[in-house]
């Protein structure tokens, strides 16, 4: 299975708590996380994934950004959260920010120092392709209770280290289901000490053949399983022989293959003599 990476365009926008009516738009940086009690900020990315053709599956998605000033290097973890409104970055501020999806994140990240740093929101993006939510895109935010976790992240248009997603999908697999025909026949023997035989069975355009032996005595018979390349001359299959006990049933699966087949039966005592049936049952 073939797998197809897109990296499709991103667009951002910061919310500030600061200046909770204030659109900052486009910006060459944005922050993320708390400033102090009085600032927090959060960033949002909406992104398209309408080129991904239908009846695929998305195997991966990873949002990267490059963190460029850490401040006092102190450990925050940052989660993206699937957004339940949709937004512009020409409009969006503290004060009308839309609301998230609790429950549907992508993997938590620590962000400490400077560097490239991934979220996997793979989840996230499956259930926007599937349209089990829709897609308007995401917010990141941290726990938002220590001073001194916000982190400036760059978001310079078409820079090498602004914001990208990477999204791995691949088209499922096609199953095709070929039908079968259950064919069957029954069959009752007469058994004495002597090896006796059921009818050949053509099983040249069987695919899996069961064989169920009922002993309708109370005396045990001796069972096994013939195969035959031509309907006359036989050998034994590998599976053979099996004791049928006194009113009890057993079955065979041929271990091999041939275009013929039978049952052979006898008595295990001397002098006894016994009344087999034979179920054959079979796909094709």
């Amino acid at each position: 299975m073939s797998s197809v990476n897109i990296f499709p365009q991103v667009d951002t926008a910061q919310i500030s708590s600061y200046e909770p009516n204030k659109v900052f738009g486009s910006c060459k940086d944005m922050y993320l996380g708390r400033k102090d009690i009085n600032t927090r900020f959060r960033m949002l990315f909406k992104f398209p994934i309408t080129s991904i053709p239908d009846e695929c599956m998305i195997l991966k998605a990873v949002l990267r950004i490059y963190v460029q000033f850490a401040g006092m290097l102190i450990p925050s973890f940052f989660t993206p959260y699937a957004l339940k409104e949709d937004w512009h970055k020409q409009t969006v501020t503290w004060n009308n920010q839309p609301f998230f999806h609790p429950n549907v994140s992508g993997d938590t990240t620590i962000i400490k120092r400077v560097d490239c740093h991934y979220f996997n929101i793979t989840k996230m993006v499956a259930k926007w392709y599937e349209h089990e939510i829709m897609n308007y895109g995401l917010i990141i935010k941290n726990e938002e209770l220590l001073d001194g976790t916000c982190k400036r992240v760059n978001t310079v248009l078409n820079s090498d280290l602004a914001p990208r997603v990477e999204i791995t999908y691949a088209q499922k697999s096609k199953i095709n289901i070929v039908p079968t025909r259950f064919v069957s026949g029954i069959e009752v023997m007469d058994t004495d000490e002597l090896y006796s035989f059921s009818s050949t069975i053509n099983t040249s355009l069987t695919t899996t053949i069961t064989c169920h032996i009922e002993n309708l005595e109370n005396k045990p018979v001796e069972v096994k399983y013939q195969m035959s390349p031509n309907g006359i001359d036989f050998v034994d299959d590998c599976s053979s022989p099996r004791i049928t006990p006194a009113n009890g049933m057993i079955l065979f699966v041929p271990c091999s293959f041939a275009k013929y087949g039978r049952i052979a039966a006898r008595n295990v005592h001397s002098g006894e003599t016994s009344k087999i049936k034979i179920w054959y049952q079979a796909q094709e």
